[in-house]
C-alpha cells in the first residue's frame, strides 16, 4: 500500500531525506582519523567515536603565519653537553653503550595490592644528594649484586645527572627487595620504590567537534594583559618544562632564551618527537611550554605568560614512569632551573574515582608511601635551592592527593576552570580543611587554551595540562621581580591575591598575576619611599639573591644570604648565612645617608662565635634602578676587585629557611 498522501513519491522522498542526513551526519566527522588536543580514545565506549578531529575551525592566517617570515631561526644545540656516565662503571653497572633506560614491555605492566599500574620487575633507586661521588654508585651496584648474585637481579640503568639507578629484580620478588634493601646496604643513603606508569594531564575530549568562539579569551581573567605591564620576565629566571617532546624550531619556541635542552631517554639535546609516537605526546610538550614561555610580539600566534624568561626543555619521551618524571624534575633541579612545569602524574583507578571523597582522602593518606616519601625529598631538595615545583592537578574530577606525587603543600598544585571561571568538570581538586588536607593550591583556565604544535601548526586543549604552564608562567614573573622568593612565600601571594572560586571551596582560588606582582613589588625597597621617611628602613631586609662565597676571587660553591635587621635610621646589624652549613656570621652596621644612595658600613668582618671565623669587612651602597628599586652592591675591604651583580632588598617578617 502507498504510504499516506504521497504513496510511493512519500517513500523516495523520504529515502533521500534519510540518505541526506546520513551524508551530513559523515561530513561532521571527515577527517576523524587524526590527532585531537584531547589524546587517543583507545578506551572510549564500543559506539563511540574512536578518533576526534584535530582541529574543527580554521586559524586566521595571521595566527598561522608570521607577518615578519625574515626572523632567523636560531639553531639548537642537540648534543647534551654534560657527562652522563662515570670513568670505569665496573662490571656491576650498565656500560656507557648500554646505560640507557629501557622501554617498558607491555607485558610487564602490572597492577598491584594498591591499584597502581608498575612495572612488575623494576625497582628504582635515588641516592642521598648530599653523599654521592663516582665511587658511590659503583660502591651500591657492588652490594647490591653481592647481596643477590642471581643472574635475574642486575643493575640496568644509572644516571649521575639525578642520583638515580634502576634495577630488575624478579617479579615475584620485588616486594621483598623493596622491604629488605634497605636495612642491608645500610653504608649509603637512599631510597627504593616501585616504578609506576605515569600519564599526561590532558583531557579526552567527549564530543567530535570543538567549537572555539574566542583564541585568547583566558588572558584578561588572570590579568595577563596588565602583568606585562609590570614584567615580562627576566632573562635570569629560567623555567624548566618537563613533559613530552618539544619543536625548538616553531616560531613561539624557537629563540636564543633555550638552555640546557635534554632528553631523558635519548640521553642527549634532542628533544624532539619520535616518529609514530602517539598524538598527544606529538604535541603536548610544545603546546604546555608556549605557553608558559612562548614568544611574544613575533607577530604570529599568541604568546606565553612569562616569554622573556628562559627556557630548559626537558623530554622524558612517550612513556612516562615514576622514573622519568623523577629524572626530569631532578635534572632541572641540578641544572639551575628556577621554576619546573610537570603537566604529568598518576592515572587514578576508575573504580577509586566513584568512591566518596572521604574514602579518597584516606586512600589518599595510606598508599603509596614509598613514592610519597620520593617526592617528599625532591620537594625539600627544590626548596633548598630556591625552586618552585608546578604541578598539574589531573583530569580525572577526583581528589589530587590520591596521586603521591601532589601531595606535598611545598608545591603549587593547578586546578582547571571553565569559561565560566568554575571548577571545569574533569578537573581534580581536593581543599578539605576539616580534614586537614589541601590538594588544590591555586587554579587558572583550562578549557580552550590557545598553545603551539609541531611544525608552526597549532591547537587548542582543554585539561590541567594548560592550566599549569599558566601559573608557571605567573611564578617566573614573580621571581623576575624577586629571586629569592620561597615557594612557601609564593604560595602565600599567590593565594592572598587569588579570586574566590563561587561557590566552590574545594578548588584553589583563580590566579591574579598583576595583583600578584604588585604584591611583590610592594616588598621590595622603593629608595623613594625610603628617602622621604627614613624610618621605613627599619624592619627585616633581605637580598633577592644567593651570592657566591669566595676566597679571593675564585668561589667555594658555598652560597650565603646576606640580611640587614635595621633598629633604627642609623643602626643595624648585618647578618650572612651559609646556606649548605647553616651558620650564621654577624657585624654591626652604621648607615650613612647621601642624596643619592645610602650605604651601609660594616664595623668589622662578619664572625660566627661557634666557628670563630670570620668574613672581610665590607661596605654596601645601595641606590635606585630605573623603576626606584633600592639595589645594593658589596665591596669587600680586601684590595680584589670583583665583578659583583648588583642585588635588591625584599622586606620580609622572619628568615627564609633555605
Amino acid at each position: 500500500m502507498p504510504w499516506g498522501g504521497g504513496g510511493y513519491i512519500g517513500r523516495w522522498l523520504l529515502f533521500l531525506l534519510l540518505l541526506f542526513g546520513f551524508i551530513l551526519l559523515m561530513s561532521l566527522f571527515r577527517g576523524c582519523g587524526s590527532s585531537s588536543a584531547g589524546g587517543n580514545s583507545d578506551d572510549e565506549d564500543e559506539d563511540s567515536i574512536q578518533h576526534q578531529q584535530e582541529r574543527v575551525v580554521e586559524f586566521p592566517d595571521d595566527i598561522m603565519n608570521p607577518v615578519d617570515d625574515t626572523v632567523p631561526i636560531v639553531p639548537i644545540d642537540t648534543t647534551s653537553g654534560i657527562r652522563n656516565d662515570i670513568p670505569d662503571p665496573g662490571p656491576n653497572l650498565p656500560s656507557p653503550d648500554d646505560n640507557f633506560l629501557p622501554p617498558i614491555d607491555p607485558d610487564d605492566i602490572i597492577t598491584d595490592d594498591e591499584n597502581r599500574q608498575i612495572v612488575a620487575d623494576q625497582l628504582n633507586v635515588i641516592l642521598d644528594d648530599k653523599s654521592v661521588n663516582d665511587e658511590t654508585y659503583r660502591r651500591w651496584a657492588n652490594e647490591f649484586k653481592t647481596l643477590y648474585p642471581s643472574d635475574g637481579y642486575e643493575v640496568i640503568f644509572y644516571d649521575p645527572l639525578t642520583r638515580m639507578l634502576k634495577i630488575r629484580v624478579p617479579a615475584d620478588q620485588r616486594d621483598n627487595v623493596m622491604r629488605n634493601l634497605p636495612r642491608q646496604i645500610t653504608d649509603i643513603s637512599f631510597k627504593i620504590f616501585p616504578d609506576g606508569l605515569q600519564g599526561l594531564s590532558v583531557v579526552k575530549p567527549n564530543d567530535p567537534v570543538f567549537k572555539y568562539n574566542e583564541y585568547s579569551w583566558y588572558f584578561a581573567p588572570i590579568q595577563a594583559y596588565d602583568a606585562w605591564q609590570i614584567t615580562q620576565g627576566s632573562p635570569d629566571i629560567v623555567v624548566a618544562i618537563v613533559d613530552s617532546y618539544f619543536d625548538l624550531n616553531h616560531v613561539e619556541l624557537n629563540s636564543d632564551r633555550i638552555v640546557k635542552p635534554f632528553s631523558i631517554p635519548r640521553r642527549t639535546g634532542n628533544v624532539a618527537p619520535v616518529q609514530g609516537c602517539d598524538e598527544v605526546s606529538f604535541m603536548h610538550g610544545s603546546m604546555v611550554a608556549s605557553q608558559a614561555i612562548g614568544n611574544i610580539n613575533n607577530k604570529c600566534g599568541a604568546a606565553g605568560i612569562a616569554p622573556k624568561c628562559k627556557f630548559m626543555p626537558i623530554s622524558m619521551g612517550h612513556q612516562f614512569t615514576t622514573m622519568t618524571i623523577l629524572q626530569g624534575v631532578l635534572y632541572a633541579i641540578y641544572q639551575g632551573a628556577q621554576v619546573i612545569n610537570v603537566s604529568a602524574g598518576a592515572m587514578v583507578n576508575p573504580l577509586i574515582a566513584q568512591l566518596p571523597i572521604g574514602d579518597q582522602i584516606q586512600i589518599g593518606k595510606n598508599t603509596a608511601k614509598q613514592e610519597e616519601d620520593v617526592w617528599e625529598y625532591v620537594t625539600r631538595l627544590a626548596n633548598e635551592r630556591n625552586v618552585t615545583i608546578v604541578w598539574a592537578a589531573g583530569n580525572q574530577n577526583v581528589y589530587s592527593g590520591l596521586d603521591p606525587s601532589k601531595r606535598s603543600n611545598a608545591t603549587i598544585r593547578v586546578s582547571a576552570l571553565d569559561h565560566n571561571l568554575r571548577k571545569a568538570d574533569f578537573s581534580n581538586y581536593g581543599n578539605y580543611p576539616q580534614q586537614d588536607v589541601e590538594g588544590s593550591t591555586i587554579s587558572a583556565p583550562g578549557v580552550d587554551i590557545f598553545g603551539a604544535m609541531p611544525n608552526n601548526d597549532y591547537n587548542m586543549g582543554p585539561g590541567t595540562s594548560f592550566s599549569a604552564p599558566i601559573v608557571t608562567g605567573a611564578v617566573a614573573l614573580m621571581k623576575s621581580l624577586s629571586p629569592s622568593l620561597s615557594t612557601e612565600e609564593i604560595i602565600k601571594i599567590l593565594q592572598e591575591t587569588g579570586k574566590p572560586i563561587k561557590g566552590d571551596n574545594t578548588i584553589g582560588k583563580l590566579i591574579q598575576i598583576k595583583d600578584a606582582l604588585l604584591r611583590v613589588k610592594s616588598e621590595m625597597a622603593n629608595f623613594d619611599d625610603i628617602m622621604r621617611d627614613h624610618s621605613k628602613l627599619n624592619g627585616l631586609w633581605q637580598s633577592s639573591e644567593l651570592l657566591n662565597k669566595m676566597i679571593g676571587l675564585q668561589p667555594t660553591g658555598e652560597v650565603i644570604r646576606v640580611y640587614f635587621d635595621i633598629k633604627s635610621p642609623s643602626d643595624a646589624t648585618c647578618i650572612l648565612y651559609e646556606v649548605s652549613g647553616k651558620k650564621d656570621y654577624t657585624t654591626p652596621v652604621t648607615i650613612e645617608w647621601k642624596n643619592d644612595r645610602i650605604v651601609f658600613h660594616q664595623q668589622r668582618g662578619p664572625y660566627n662565635p661557634t666557628t670563630r671565623e670570620s668574613y672581610i669587612k665590607s661596605t654596601y651602597e645601595c641606590t635606585p634602578d630605573n623603576e626606584r628599586k633600592l639595589q645594593c652592591k658589596q665591596t669587600n675591604h680586601d684590595g680584589y676587585d670583583r665583578q659583583v651583580r648588583p642585588y635588591y632588598l625584599r622586606k620580609v617578617s622572619q628568615r627564609t629557611q633555605e
